[in-house]
């Protein structure tokens, strides 16, 4: 009898312990990707404060945003590789440590080239944090149903985050002060590493020993490379013509690095990307109208703040405070695509987000010079919000449906790295635009507003026919009609 009740004290010891262990690895995870996906909008609002203190150009200043997304997109899929190879939280701490050093770098950051260089690290070390956290949370809830829970409040955490951003961003930086954008981060930071340091985390780190997949370093440095290469000669077109020597030297030089990335990848043991996922139609399409989706969006996210804060006039606190209902109408409309999808298919959903989208971002093409956020802003934001929250849950479907169980993760991989990619890339072609359109305009005789209004209407139009051509793009998509499992696009 005593035997039988020390047992039972024993196994009621072990599940304590083990309820503790996950708690804590979804608060530690969760905590960590909720500040990563904050840090890619929170300091949107505070991008005008930061221009006049550093004396940023108009074209140079989206690169505070471009480093971290280009950054955290070109190393994204090899941080998940590092996971695998050097052990889940040996990474997460290296990242989160990399992540938080350079957050403190940013808040003191002097300069523009300190502060790009700075946010560029920032992404860096969110590509090792992210996937390793999103691995440990795998790893710890083994039993299907807990997964699902846990894996649906890590992906209700990621959709509100970008919001989250906006409103901290810009009540830190009407409130307090710009830097303390980035200086947030330090204690949350010390927290969650002290935290992961707990050995309850680290007992269910890793499983059984064997062996460790290798790694694709050179890929990642030859995709980031040429990338950083292409946006680099893009935003620099701002000073010097496209057909200058510079120019097309850099042109040349990314399509090589790129080219080189392709070749690498079909005779790499590991290849970061297994390029044969690419060979199908759905897939394909599914990245490329992730891509154009994403220029479109990031690029009208960043002038629109801009629009609202140096032609209205607004604070940092106001133009956060109407991103609101955008976030809280993508969220309610991500729920009801994962209702829908089983009765409509991811072609359709997917059609009417992205024309709901388009439709939102035409609007702003009669923006005036004296707006009203009802009539003017508030249509836009809740068309846009709606329209992405419809078409993000069929993308993901579509990217990852008919891909072998073990390379599913990686398809998801490849969608997340394009989506921060192609905003990247976008929104260094519209901050050209808009800069060669705003000086060409100012030197016709133009007067400032004016001229500021005419540059945001270009970017608005490009990033319409951007959203529209991905609307168009959806009718490629197969109408599939499928449950959402969020444990095949969990990215690992």
């Amino acid at each position: 009898m005593g035997r039988g009740t020390a047992s039972s004290t024993a196994a009621a010891e072990s599940g304590d312990a083990a309820t503790k262990a996950a708690g804590l690895a979804l608060a530690v995870t969760c905590g960590a990707q909720f500040m990563v996906i904050i840090d890619d909008t929170v300091v949107a609002m505070a991008l005008p404060t930061i221009r006049t203190t550093l004396d940023f150009d108009r074209a140079s200043l989206a690169w505070v945003i471009d480093a971290y997304m280009l950054l955290f997109g070109g190393f994204l899929v090899l941080g998940g590789r590092c996971a695998d190879l050097f052990g889940r939280r040996r990474v997460f701490l290296t990242g989160l440590g990399i992540f938080t050093a350079a957050s403190l770098a940013c808040g003191l950051a002097n300069s523009p080239e300190m502060l790009i260089v700075s946010r560029g690290a920032q992404g860096f070390g969110a590509a090792l944090l992210s996937p390793a956290a999103l691995s440990i949370l795998i790893t710890v809830f083994t039993e299907a149903k807990e997964r699902r829970k846990a894996l649906g409040i890590w992906g209700g955490l990621t959709g509100i985050s970008g919001v989250s951003g906006v409103l901290l961003g810009g009540v830190i930086t009407d409130l307090v002060d710009w830097r303390w954008v980035f200086f947030i981060n330090i204690p949350v930071g010390a927290l969650l590493f002290a935290l992961a340091l707990k050995p309850a985390l680290a007992d269910r780190e890793d499983g059984a020993p064997g062996k460790r997949p290798a790694t694709d370093g050179m890929g990642a440095v030859l995709i980031t490379g040429g990338l950083l290469l292409f946006v680099y000669t893009v935003i620099s077109t701002n000073h010097r013509p496209w057909g200058s020597a510079a120019t097309i030297a850099g042109l040349i030089g990314s399509v090589l690095l790129l080219v080189a990335f392709v070749i690498r990848e079909q005779r790499a043991p590991e290849p970061l990307i297994r390029l044969g996922i690419f060979a199908s139609r759905q897939i394909s399409a599914a990245n490329v109208i992730m891509l154009l989706a994403a220029s479109g969006l990031y690029g009208i996210f960043f002038f629109l703040t801009q629009y609202m804060q140096n032609l209205l006039g607004w604070s940092p606190l106001r133009a956060g405070v109407s991103w609101a209902p955008f976030g809280i109408t993508m969220a309610v409309f991500s729920g009801i695509a994962i209702q829908l999808l089983p009765r409509l298919g991811s072609r359709i959903l997917c059609l009417i987000g992205l024309a709901s989208a388009t439709t939102g971002l035409g609007l702003l093409l009669n923006a005036p010079l004296k707006a009203s956020y009802a009539a003017d802003i508030l249509p836009t934001l809740l068309l846009c919000a709606a329209g992405y929250g419809l078409a993000m849950v069929p993308l993901v479907v579509a990217a990852v449906s008919g891909v072998p169980k073990a390379d599913s993760g990686a398809a998801s991989g490849v969608l997340n790295t394009g989506q921060q990619i192609g905003g990247a890339v976008g929104l260094a072609v519209l901050a050209t635009l808009a800069s060669t359109r705003l000086d060409d305009e100012i030197a016709a005789g133009a007067a400032m507003p004016g001229a500021l209004l005419t540059s945001f209407h270009t970017v608005f139009l490009v990033g319409t026919v951007l959203t529209g051509i991905a609307a168009l793009l959806s009718l490629v998509l197969p109408a599939l009609r499928t449950e959402f499992d969020p444990e095949t696009t969990s990215g690992v």
